[in-house]
Parts: C-alpha cells; structure tokens; sequence
C-alpha cells in the first residue's frame, strides 16, 4: 500500500504511569511495547510519517532508536487528568498540514499492520469523518437498578438466543482511531461525524493497564509469534555454544593464558574469552592507591591491576595465537578505550554483568561489534530492560554475580523466563557455582551458550580462581554440555521407540510380533 500525503500515525506515550511506570517501554516479548503497533503502523504503508508524542526524554530516546519521529509533548497534556484529546490537539497545532490522524495505543500491542490497512481502506471507501476499533462480544449485559434489581439490557432472559443466532456485541477495544484533522478541530474529539467501525481478533480487547496484564499479553504474542514460525512451545537448544572464561586468571603470564586457549580449543570450546580494562578509567580513586598483598609482593591496588593487563600487543599476540590453532579469542570490555583497542582484532564482545547499568557503554559496544553478549549479574528487572533497550544483545546470560555461588541462589527457572521475554535474543548461562551439574542441568532447561571460568589450579592466587574450574573438569563440562543437548533433542510428546530398543522388545516380549515394530524413531 501506498503512503499517503498528509495521514500521519501517532501514538501518545506519556512517563508518568502510575500503574506500570514507563509503562509503554516495558519490556513485552522482547521489544518495548510501543514499538509492536508502531511497527504495524510502519509496515502497513498508510502513513506519509509515523510519530511517538513524549514529554519523557527516555520514551523518546527508545522511540527515536526504533526510527519513529519525535512529538515534544506539552507536559500540561500529560497528566493524570489530561485527556488523550488535549494530547491530539496539542500535536495538530504543531503539524498543520496533517490532514488524517490515526491516533494508535501503545497499550494494545497486538494490533497488526493489515488491521490498520483494512481500517483505513474501510474509512476511504465510506468516505467517514471516523473510524472506532471494535471486537465482538457474545455477552449477555446487565445493570443494577437504584433497588438492587439486575435488569437485562440487550436480551430478554425468557427468550434467550443461541450464540449461533446472535450476531453478538461490538464493543470499542481501544487499539486505533482514524479520525480527519478537520472532524477534529471542529468537535474536539476523535470521534465525531460519520462514524464507521473496523471489527478485529477477539484477543485485541485485552490491554495493557496492570503488571498482569503485561503477563497475558506477552503469553498471546508469544503464542501468535509461534503460530506465525511454526515453533514450537518448548524452547530446545538445538546446539551449546561453550565459552571458557579465561578472564584474569592468567595472572598476567603469558604462558598460563596460553595455556587455557588452547584447553579451551582441545576440549571443543568454541571461544576463549579474556576481560580487558584500562585500570586508569575502571578503578574508583578511593581504591587506587589502597595496598594490597600480592604475589608480586605489596603494591597498590592499581600498579596490582596493570600489572596483570596484557597491553594491546600482547592482545593481538594471544588473538593470533588462537586463530593459528583454531579458536576465537574475545574480552569482555570495561570500558570505551577497551571497546576500541579490541574492536581492532575481533568482532564479538561482551558487557559484564558489573557493567549493563553504564547505558553508554552499551550503545557504543553495539556500534563497535557485530556480536554482543550481556550478563545479568546484580541485576534487578528493570536494569535488564534499559541494557536490552541500549544495545539489542545477540546473548543474554542468567548469572548469578556470587563466586562461588549457593546452589540455591542460582535460580536456573529464570533462562526460561528469559526465554519467554526475549524471544529474538539467543538465551544463555554463565555459571560461577562449585561443581558441573547444575551447568548441565541449565543446558537442559535451555540455555544455549554456556560460560565458565577456568583455570589452571583453583588455589592460584587470584579472585576468580575458586570458582573456576580446572582444566580436567572443562574437558567435561564441554563433553556433558553436548550430551544433554543430543538427549534432550525431542519435544515433548508420545513415546518414542527406537531401532536399538527393538531387540529387546523381540527378546523379552512374549506373543505375537508387536504392531509397532514398523513405527520405529529414526
């Protein structure tokens, strides 16, 4: 469908929510929930231009990341008490030119692109001043009269219809309203004149006012998004991607870091991974200066951190050194020099738990890397959110920020809570825990990508060494990892019964030749 001039999308997000706040950038199936009918919208082709009207500068900047235009709201028209018609007429003041409004809720993010191009094909076609958004409804009405008494008030009880008789109520679902500039400016309202209806999909009544109605509309996208890829409900990883994090257990030394690249290449790791800083801009000035005991003797906690920092030359060294053999080296990065110098030598990168709270940093490690892996470490809900909103990560990592960390404390449901929230990102687990097991059972809930520390012997010196495991136990975490992704390779569903279960069947089962001989697993 063809844009058409002066008929302009716009949809009122105001921050001041006290039901949710900064309700309309909640999180909702991955993306901010303004975005899912601003991309209907857009995709739809009706509109010369597609605008969020804000007074909140952090709506604004998601919007303007998404590419929709920005409306500088008057806050007057943004208050608890304002009408959504104060917010219109504020906007037309600002686009004269604009001849038709479709005025489209952030609050109802199922709205698709073809429900907008049937509605405005209905509100030409019938030449309308209006149009409401409606869902039937096969309800029966009813009021409470001044003595108490129910009184029906569409159907008469003695005579009640069948649902096949009765075509049933419309009723206004507040997804959009297209409405004409000039009906407008001549009522004060978006619907006035001659008024026509588009009916849409039953599950579009529900919006978004309360945090459990962010629960069921996220479980009907979902389920709209699996309809539409044929997926399946049960999220199997398919594959384990295996990060050994070398981080700084290396110590400095060239050698040991040597070393752990290549356990991580010989156990079947596809990544090594290293953290790289700039000590000068990472570390607080109340702890520079502060001395600590270390194997180099006692120093202060900075001459302590540069000296186990490998310089950008010894970077490109180990970088080369794990193509030569066959695996990809990459850092996390602590800040916007680190960001630079390993940008030069690698295209992946990842944004430490400690760091997804520098916004900034985020927005420039996306612009720096092809590939970006978060941790969620000390991270509250909302914190998760403003990263996935900065920065889009390819992988998102359950990790519990606690070395070593309680078994009970690991909270292992939460990938799958990832799962369902971030259906676009891949979803992982960076363990920090004693042992292998609960790493294996973290595959099996469907983590696919799987980070552990490692080290060369735990009882080196060094923060991170004791709970990093030691080269032995890599070689089996990469070999158990890859054992639960082929066991648990099936959905859920009937049992299944393979060839070499079948000479067992013969042999131990008496009576004639089993019917499902024929119906075997392959």
């Amino acid at each position: 469908m063809m844009a058409s001039d002066g008929v302009y999308a716009l949809c009122l997000c105001r921050g001041g929510s006290r039901g949710i706040p900064l309700k309309n950038i909640s999180i909702l199936a991955g993306r901010p929930m303004l975005s899912w009918c601003m991309d209907s919208a857009v995709k739809s082709g009706v509109f010369e231009r597609v605008f969020v009207s804000t007074e909140d500068a952090s709506i604004a900047r998601v919007a303007k990341s998404y590419g929709y235009e920005i409306h500088n709201r008057d806050p007057k028209t943004a208050t608890d008490t304002a009408s959504s018609e104060s917010g219109i007429a504020d906007f037309l003041k600002s686009f004269p030119e604009c001849k038709i409004v479709c005025m489209l809720q952030a609050t109802s993010p199922l709205t698709t692109s073809k429900d907008i191009q049937t509605a405005f094909k209905t509100f030409q076609d019938n030449k309308a001043d209006s149009l409401v958004t409606v869902v039937r409804a096969h309800r029966f009405l009813w009021k409470v009269g001044r003595n108490g008494e129910a009184i029906p008030k569409n159907y008469k009880p003695e005579r009640r219809p069948l649902r096949q008789e009765w075509d049933g109520e419309m009723m206004e679902n507040g997804a959009f309203y297209f409405f004409t500039a000039e009906s407008f400016r001549r009522t004060g309202s978006r619907l006035s004149g001659k008024i026509v209806a588009h009916e849409m999909s039953a599950d579009t009544f529900v919006e978004v006012d309360e945090r459990q109605d962010l629960i069921i509309v996220e479980k009907l996208l979902n389920a709209r998004l699996n309809r539409d890829t044929k997926s399946k409900d049960v999220q199997i990883a398919k594959s384990c991607t295996v990060i050994g994090e070398i981080g700084i257990n290396h110590n400095g030394d060239m050698d040991i870091c040597k070393k752990l690249i290549m356990a991580c290449k010989v156990s079947g790791a596809k990544y090594a991974k290293l953290q790289k800083r700039n000590p000068d801009v990472c570390i607080p000035e109340g702890q520079k200066s502060k001395v600590r005991d270390t194997p180099w003797g006692k120093i202060t906690y900075i001459e302590y951190k540069r000296r186990i920092e490998f310089s950008e030359k010894q970077i490109e060294e180990l970088i080369r050194f794990g193509d030569t053999i066959g695996i990809k080296v990459f850092a996390s990065v602590w800040d916007k020099d680190s960001v630079d110098l390993m940008a030069k030598y690698t295209r992946i990168s990842k944004i430490p738990s400690a760091l997804i709270t520098d916004l900034d940093l985020c927005r420039y490690a996306r612009k720096k890397f092809d590939f970006l892996i978060i941790s969620t470490g000390m991270s509250q809900e909302s914190d998760i959110d403003a990263c996935y909103l900065a920065c889009k990560p390819d992988v998102i990592m359950h990790t519990n920020s606690t070395y070593p960390c309680p078994y009970e404390d690991l909270n292992l449901r939460y990938i799958q809570h990832l799962q369902t929230k971030f259906p676009s990102a891949i979803i992982g687990y960076s363990g920090h825990e004693y042992g292998l097991s609960t790493t294996f059972a973290a595959v099996a809930i469907g983590a696919q990508w799987i980070e552990r520390h490692l080290t060369c012997d735990q009882h080196m010196w060094g923060s991170d060494q004791l709970s990093s495991i030691e080269i032995p136990d890599f070689f089996k975490l990469v070999k158990g990892c890859n054992a639960v992704v082929k066991a648990t390779q099936y959905p859920p569903g009937d049992r299944r019964v393979f060839p070499r279960e079948m000479s067992k069947m013969k042999s131990l089962r008496k009576g004639k030749k089993n019917k499902d001989e024929n119906k075997l697993s392959t």
